[in-house]
Formats: C-alpha cells, sequence, structure tokens
C-alpha cells in the first residue's frame, strides 16, 4: 500500500512541475495589460533607431515603413490592369516566410487654412484683370476643398516586418528589401521614400490626440524627450482617459471615438472595387489595412496532401457503407465533401504546376470619429459598401487594442482572425486607386472623379505638358482653354 502510495505521490509531483512549467512558461510570453497610457503606446513598439528608421516591435521582430505614390488603375484599360496586377504579384512573391508585408492606406489630419496657402492665389499686388482671375480661381478652390476645420490627405503606406537577432541584422535585411521594392515600384510606376521614425510616431500620436502635434509644439518626438527628460512614451501618449470598457469601441476622452473592423467572409469571387470603395470615402477618417504572410511552401504543400488523403479515406469509407447497405454512393452524395476535396486538388496545383504561394491574410478597417453617433453611422456605411460586394465585415470585439496595434503601419501581425488565400487571391486587393495631381503653386483644373480630390496641375513638371480639353459643342472650351493659358502666363503670387 506504501508503495502504491508513493507512486501517486510521484505522479502528482511529476503533474505539479510540469504544470508549474506551463504556468512559468506563460506568465515568461504574456503580455500584461496597460494600466497607463505610457503603458499603451509602449505595446505598439518596443525600440527604434531614428537613423536607420528601423522600429522594434518586440525581441526577434523588426519593421520598416515606406511611402509609395499612387498610380492610376480604377480607370486604367483591363491590359494595363492585369500588367499592374501581375507586377503586384511578383512583388508579393520576394518575400519568406520570416516576413510579413503591411499595406496602409489612411489620412493624416492638416489644418485647412494651413493646406489652402499652398494652392490659393493673392489677389492684392497685381491689376484688375489678374485680380478678377486669381478671385474666381480662389472661390472654386474653396469650394473644393471645403470648410472643415481639418482636412485628411491620404498616405499610402507599404510595411515590411521581419526576423532579426538584433538591429545590425534587421538594418542589413531591410538594406536589401528596399534595394528590391525600389526597384517592384518603378516598374509600376510609382514612387517610394523611406518613412522617417518622427513621421511613424506622428501616426500614431494623431490616433489619440484631437489636436495635431505641431499645435502642441512638438515638432520632434525625440527631440522633444530629450529636451523634457521625457520617454517617447510618454510624448506621444494620450493626456485624456483612455476606454476599453466597451466592447467593440475604444473612447479617447470625451469626444474621440475608434473602431476596427474586419472582414469575415468573403464571396467565391472578388474584384479590387471594394478594396478602392472603401480608401476613396472622403466623410470619415479611415484607416485600412491588408495584413499579408507569406507561408512555408514545403509545409504547405505537406500539409494539403495529407488532407486530401484524409478526405479521400472519408470518401472511400462512405463508399464502402453505402456499398454494404446495398445502395449506390452516387445517390448519397456528400457534396461538401466532393467540394472540399476539389478545391484542396485545385490549391494544390496551383501551388506546384501555377507557381502560386499560399499567404495569410487579415484586412481591417479602422473608423475614427468625434460621436459615438458619427462613428455608428460610418460604420453602417462601411457595412453597407462591403454587403454590395457580398463581403461580411464584424466587430472587433474585446480584442480593439489588438486590432488597432494590427492596423497602423507598425508591422505587427499577431491577431489570430486569419485567412489563407492563393497569390492571385491575396493580390486582388491591388492597393492603388488613382494618380492625384497636386502641385503646389499650380493652377486648379477641378475635381478627380476617382479619388474626389481637387487636381492642382503644374504640365512643366509632367514628362509631357500637352494637353487636351473634351467637352459638349457650346460649353465654353475656347474660354477655359484662355483662362488657363491666361494664369499660366501671369504671375500671380500666394498669399
Amino acid at each position: 500500500m506504501k508503495k502504491v502510495k508513493e507512486k501517486k505521490n510521484e505522479k502528482k509531483s511529476e503533474k505539479e512541475s510540469i504544470f508549474s512549467k506551463i504556468i512559468k512558461k506563460y506568465q515568461k510570453h504574456k503580455v500584461a495589460k496597460p494600466k497607463t497610457t505610457s503603458q499603451m503606446i509602449h505595446t505598439f513598439f518596443k525600440d527604434f533607431n531614428e537613423k536607420n528608421s528601423i522600429i522594434q516591435l518586440d525581441d526577434t521582430h523588426f519593421s520598416v515603413c515606406f511611402e509609395y505614390q499612387d498610380i492610376s488603375f480604377a480607370k486604367a484599360n483591363y491590359e494595363e490592369q492585369e500588367n499592374i496586377f501581375l507586377k503586384w504579384v511578383e512583388f508579393l512573391h520576394s518575400f519568406n516566410y520570416n516576413d510579413h508585408i503591411q499595406v496602409v492606406c489612411f489620412g493624416t489630419p492638416v489644418k485647412t487654412n494651413d493646406y489652402k496657402q499652398k494652392f490659393i492665389y493673392n489677389e492684392n499686388c497685381i491689376n484688375e484683370n489678374e485680380s478678377k482671375i486669381a478671385n474666381e480661381f480662389n472661390s472654386l478652390i474653396e469650394l473644393a476643398i471645403g470648410d472643415k476645420e481639418e482636412i485628411l490627405c491620404e498616405k499610402r503606406q507599404v510595411v515590411i516586418t521581419t526576423k532579426a537577432e538584433n538591429m545590425k541584422e534587421a538594418q542589413d535585411i531591410f538594406l536589401q528589401y528596399q534595394l528590391r521594392t525600389e526597384e517592384k515600384f518603378k516598374e509600376l510606376k510609382s514612387k517610394i521614400t523611406r518613412v522617417n521614425i518622427v513621421e511613424r510616431m506622428a501616426t500614431l500620436y494623431n490616433i489619440f490626440h484631437n489636436e495635431l502635434a505641431e499645435e502642441n509644439g512638438i515638432d520632434n518626438f525625440i527631440k522633444y524627450a530629450i529636451d523634457n527628460k521625457l520617454s517617447v512614451y510618454d510624448v506621444i501618449a494620450p493626456k485624456e482617459d483612455v476606454s476599453f470598457r466597451e466592447k467593440n469601441y475604444i473612447k479617447v476622452g470625451e469626444s474621440k471615438y475608434i473602431r476596427v473592423l474586419y472582414v469575415s467572409k468573403l464571396p467565391k469571387s472578388v474584384t479590387p472595387r471594394f478594396y478602392n470603395r472603401i480608401t476613396t470615402i472622403t466623410n470619415y477618417n479611415i484607416i485600412t489595412t491588408l495584413n499579408i504572410t507569406p507561408t512555408d511552401p514545403a509545409k504547405v504543400i505537406k500539409m494539403v496532401n495529407k488532407k486530401i488523403s484524409g478526405m479521400k479515406t472519408e470518401r472511400l469509407e462512405k463508399i464502402k457503407k453505402a456499398n454494404k447497405n446495398n445502395y449506390s454512393y452516387e445517390a448519397v452524395l456528400d457534396e461538401k465533401l466532393e467540394d472540399a476535396i476539389s478545391d484542396a486538388q485545385d490549391l494544390r496545383d496551383a501551388l506546384q504546376k501555377k507557381k502560386q504561394k499560399l499567404f495569410t491574410n487579415n484586412f481591417l478597417i479602422c473608423i475614427q470619429a468625434n460621436s459615438l453617433e458619427e462613428l455608428n453611422k460610418a460604420t453602417k456605411l462601411v457595412k453597407s459598401i462591403g454587403n454590395e460586394y457580398l463581403i461580411t465585415l464584424y466587430n472587433l470585439d474585446w480584442q480593439q487594442l489588438e486590432g488597432l496595434q494590427n492596423c497602423l503601419p507598425f508591422g505587427w501581425n499577431n491577431l489570430q482572425i486569419q485567412r489563407s488565400l492563393t497569390s492571385e487571391s491575396t493580390a486582388t486587393n491591388v492597393p492603388f486607386n488613382t494618380k492625384d495631381l497636386m502641385h503646389e503653386d499650380s493652377i486648379f483644373y477641378g475635381i478627380n472623379l476617382v479619388s474626389k480630390n481637387p487636381v492642382f496641375c503644374d504640365r512643366k513638371k509632367l514628362l509631357n505638358g500637352n494637353g487636351c480639353v473634351l467637352a459638349t459643342s457650346r460649353s465654353r472650351k475656347i474660354i477655359f482653354n484662355k483662362t488657363l493659358n491666361r494664369t499660366s502666363i501671369i504671375t500671380i503670387p500666394r498669399r
């Protein structure tokens, strides 16, 4: 009896030791809930290298950000769209399974009055005729820009995250990726520049503050932190209370609300139109983020073969059962199983014969508003656009902070909500829409019908400065041309 008890005690002690090891391991990797706003900002990045514009997310992950110029895709002909699509697929194929690609489209708030100064003409110190032209153009410009206190200037960014042992190794890896990325975007006729640390921090600052950093006397977060003997996290952290008590939104102070949605269900065929519609919503402040992670091809093919083998075994058992009961399997065909086998075989063919890759994806949409009513209206609008394209969107319940972390251009990818798609399916959301012309000290031409942004163009800065005016008969094309020529010849000083 004593031996039996001793053995039982030994087994208990072994179980307890194993259990304690599991708890210790869990506690080691457990992310503590932020208790202060500074701790909350700390969850977005661990460290940074200002010189190389590299942000360290955790012990092994580092990220770098590039801003790219939009190109004309929505109104391009079929051949041009196909060419852009294939080049985007090539870009995604250039990464391995240790990397993560994040494509972010968002608007940076700028004071409307400051923004107008770049384009509005000065009506003083010029003759009467020039003053009339300047006054007319200024009226059109103010009508196009609007009278809101702040205007959102669209930015499109690509964030690349990779695994590395230290900052030096990450720097070497990102140098190769930068050269490759610049080459790919040059083929797409899009300019790309590396985003510095201050600009990336400004994005985080604007999310949690109602006032811009410049209004609070902050031009450089790092320099401001050193001068005031603070940490960068303290500088970026909001001074107002940030509440996560609600199920599906974040409340910042009394006048800012944030909600993150995710795409849950997709139809069998998807077009780029949904992404283009969401990224051109001008009435609300919306951030759209595509998180794309390549997978290990060898492991994927092995997994798919194993899955096909298991489903075929299941089908064989059903055929045997049908024969044993003297009825045909065709009469009780399991359509779900047959569709699953067919889809798995198509996936294997795409990976092996068509040289496609498998990516894990999620599509996140972050909405910012000044009131809960406005937030709900924007959410309803986004979901209704999704319904038009048979795409279902849900709120990230009780995961709003994690959703925001994965939505902002820092390169995080720790949400469990993932969908596996092939290269072509992943690249369907081509992150291009239309090219905007926003040359400073130039002529106002009207409104871009795709992006809904005003067109300010200096034709001397274009590769080909020629132009063509198309309009109906008697629509005053000649007067329009004379006005443009007159405006381009005279020098009207800006304000």
